[in-house]
């Protein structure tokens, strides 16, 4: 088993890392993570650090992942490999990723919507299990949309062309569901080192509604065009003047939440951060 700390924890708490530990798949009778558990107790860093790792949602119980929660796994990354279109394993996605977000542990994961065999029912199949996945907003949605490089029919990769510069306000650099993932994973994080928050549990509430919109609004546009463009040939619903208010309103209304929050909990950070927004 291997370990690296290049995972840089949220800026407001930019001087921690996050120790990356990589788990080899469990020997029979012995249970998911004993081996980093064991490399954590063995380096004496046990209790002493938060850190991270890979998993399958078959690798997660909710007992076990009680003890490596408890063991100071902070942030799993679910492995989506076969599950889109596989009724039995999105279910057991959906279960994995309930069990982790109930324990505290955040959830990442890696999806692009044109990878595989490129059709319109494979967008639509993997929509379908993120719209299962990230349903109660405790986990923002977000995919990569990369060139096609397989065969495909000219209206998928004219749809991609489409879809790419539409969701950017989501998925570009510091977009919206990046600014949900860093807010989920701040309060999470001074709630593990118990930095006493005012109003967290309505911050969390307000978080998971903002979340939950911001997902939906996503997913929603990404079926609806991918449906008209497949029946068509093309959609104005990735149209920028259709789009862009409405990310624009999200946006705001997450910069105003984390702003109001940590402006209320500036005795968390010993210097403060600057408002977001800059």
């Amino acid at each position: 088993m291997d370990s690296d700390q290049s995972v840089a924890l949220p800026h407001r708490f930019g001087g921690s890392t996050l120790l990356t530990m990589q788990c080899a798949r469990p020997r029979p009778g012995r249970p998911f993570g004993a081996d980093a558990v064991a490399k954590l107790t063995a380096d004496g860093l046990l209790g002493q650090v938060l850190w991270s790792t890979t998993c399958t949602a078959y690798d997660v119980a909710p007992a076990n992942f009680q003890q490596l929660r408890d063991s100071g796994l902070f942030l799993a990354r679910v492995d989506l490999s076969g599950v889109a279109g596989d009724a039995t394993r999105v279910r057991e996605l959906v279960l994995a990723v309930q069990v982790l977000r109930s324990l505290g542990i955040l959830v990442e994961y890696d999806l692009d919507l044109f990878t595989g065999t490129p059709r319109f029912a494979g967008v639509r199949d993997k929509v379908a299990m993120l719209r299962a996945m990230v349903g109660d907003g405790s986990t923002p949605a977000y995919f990569t949309t990369a060139a096609i490089e397989a065969d495909c029919s000219p209206w998928l990769a004219g749809y991609r062309q489409r879809l790419d510069p539409a969701v950017r306000p989501w998925l570009g650099d510091g977009g919206l569901s990046q600014q949900l993932a860093d807010a989920w994973a701040e309060i999470l994080l001074a709630e593990r080192l118990l930095l006493g928050l005012r109003g967290g549990a309505a911050h969390r509430i307000a978080l998971q509604r903002l979340t939950l919109r911001s997902n939906t609004e996503l997913l929603n546009l990404v079926a609806t065009s991918a449906r008209e463009f497949e029946t068509s040939g093309g959609t104005r619903l990735l149209d920028d003047e259709l789009v862009g208010p409405r990310a624009e309103l999200l946006t705001q209304t997450m910069l105003a939440l984390r702003n109001r929050f940590w402006s209320a909990n500036d005795h968390v950070v010993p210097e403060p951060s600057a408002a977001y927004g800059g």
